[in-house]
């Protein structure tokens, strides 16, 4: 094995990362991630390739493996070699990125690209940045020139910000279009990709990873949000030999609530004024966003939906296990290895008393049943929760810190050169359909709008059926009538061209009949 290597796996789990350096290792020694909800070390059962890959292109030391991420981090801040930054959009995930951001050492904001540079000020001063320390930048090398007195440079061109010296680009616009094109361009430059507009990455992530793997840099999900936060859960799981039965999220979601639109965010979220986005909100009202971050899972973990839209059962914390689990064990699934969100209300509105509402879940079984019989001894004393029919144990993840945990991401992607899991394959898709009866001339306005909801299906059933991703339907023409809750084909409306598109239809062709 190769100096300064480690073993390679497809997705190292934040939990444990087993690394072995130098040339004439006896014991192999191990990075503890600083979770609290993942108290358990996994020292043995990480799957082993003897392929040795190199970290970050540059050697490690036995003392950088010896260190945890903040050691690292402070390292890297007293020698003067920080991680350099640049986000693209400065809206309520990238705001939380970049305030969060600017508190932690051994990282720094170099460039934040927005439209609106008041806003782009402003994030930057909740991180604690003054005034006088922020630059506007018309070139990549007034930039780089902010870089070297280690100032944060702010412009209004994406692409300044991708040519210029940065490490990391963090893709935070919430635009498919956008985002496709701001995660192109970086690769081509051969920047590492964080793509936080999980929008784009569920309809062209696998394609944007492959794109990222041939130039030879990482791209990767967001730590923080959902998607990333479970598909760390299913790493743990899988990492320590346990069978994923089910993996998901939990929220305040019925599929009654499909029909909302932008003008019932106010009444439904109890929001006053109008700072807020109406149709990002309406994005989650109506479920949109839930089939989304699930969909993100899917394709990072190979987990599939069950049934189109998802079940979205109502079970206390306590009943996942026997709910989240096969009919022939009593459960609603038809089979298990699925993706399923849990709600936190049930059918009459009345709350589950006790939910999982912001919160992700595992529920795993073990190959004999002495694993699940043993914790299952424990009980409350660990807080483990065992199915009484399934058998079936559940871990989970209370809650999510969103873009303030986000910054995690890039840390490891230069430290330990991993990512935070990635789309490996288009297992799901998120397709449209009609939240009232369409007809010729209509034109979509995309998720979270007045005109579609959408519903994660498989996308083997997606491709076969003609159905239009959820993230192309933003402009598209209806061309034929469509009925309430019809689904949006190719043959019913006319999309708009875009680079996700093209890329699409380029996969498409790629493929043989």
């Amino acid at each position: 094995m190769t100096k300064g290597a480690f073993r390679k796996f497809d997705f190292v789990s934040t939990v444990a990362l087993q690394v072995e350096c130098g040339t004439d290792v006896t014991a192999p020694c191990f990075l503890m991630a600083n979770d609290p909800t993942l108290t358990c070390c996994i020292v043995k059962t990480l799957r082993q390739d003897t392929t040795a890959i190199p970290v970050s292109c540059r050697t490690t030391t036995t003392m950088e493996c010896q260190a945890v991420l903040f050691e690292q981090l402070q390292k890297r801040e007293s020698e003067g070699r920080p991680i350099r930054i640049g986000v693209i959009g400065a809206g309520t995930f990238g705001t939380q990125i970049i305030a969060q951001t600017c508190r932690m050492q051994g990282m720094r904001i170099s460039a934040l690209a927005e439209l609106d540079l008041g806003r782009a000020r402003k994030a930057l001063s909740l991180g604690g940045i003054p005034g006088e320390r922020i630059c506007e930048a018309e070139t990549s090398s007034l930039i780089n020139d902010a870089i070297r007195d280690d100032r944060s440079a702010i412009t209004a061109d994406a692409r300044l910000l991708i040519e210029s010296n940065i490490d990391v680009v963090i893709e935070a616009t919430g635009h498919v279009s956008a985002g496709t094109i701001h995660a192109c361009q970086a690769i081509a430059s051969k920047k590492h990709v964080v793509m936080v507009t999980v929008e784009a990455d569920i309809v062209v992530g696998h394609l944007l990873k492959q794109k990222a793997d041939a130039a030879g840099v990482m791209y990767s999900m967001a730590y923080g949000d959902e998607p990333a936060l479970a598909c760390e859960l299913w790493d743990w799981a899988n990492s320590l030999g346990f069978r994923v039965v089910a993996a998901g999220k939990g929220t305040r979601f019925l599929p009654s609530f499909r029909k909302y639109n932008p003008d019932d965010v106010a009444e439904q979220y109890g929001f006053t004024g109008d700072d807020y986005n109406a149709q990002m909100f309406g994005s989650f009202l109506d479920g949109t966003k839930h089939a989304i971050e699930m969909a993100a899972l899917s394709n990072a973990t190979g987990l599939v939906p069950d049934v189109r839209g998802m079940h979205f059962p109502s079970p206390d914390l306590r009943e996942i296990p026997d709910v989240l689990c096969s009919t022939d064990k009593g459960g609603i699934l038809n089979q298990e290895g699925v993706v399923e969100a849990v709600s936190t209300i049930r059918p009459d509105l009345s709350e589950v008393e006790r939910n999982l509402r912001g919160g992700l879940y595992a529920v795993i079984d073990a190959p004999t049943g002495f694993s699940i019989d043993s914790l299952a001894s424990y009980g409350e004393i660990i807080g483990m929760i065992t199915g009484a029919k399934s058998n079936y144990a559940m871990i989970y993840r209370p809650q999510h810190f969103i873009g303030h945990e986000m910054p995690i991401t890039a840390a490891r992607m230069m430290v330990f050169g991993q990512t935070c899991g990635a789309a490996i394959t288009k297992t799901a898709d998120v397709i449209a359909a009609a939240k009232r009866p369409l007809v010729p001339g209509d034109v979509l306005d995309g998720e979270g709008g007045f005109t579609v909801y959408g519903l994660i299906d498989r996308a083997d059933t997606a491709r076969r059926e003609r159905l239009v991703p959820m993230g192309l339907t933003q402009g598209a023409t209806v061309t034929t009538h469509i009925p309430e809750d019809g689904v949006i084909t190719y043959d019913n409306v006319s999309v708009a061209d875009s680079l996700p598109y093209q890329l699409l239809q380029e996969e498409a062709h790629a493929k043989p009949a």
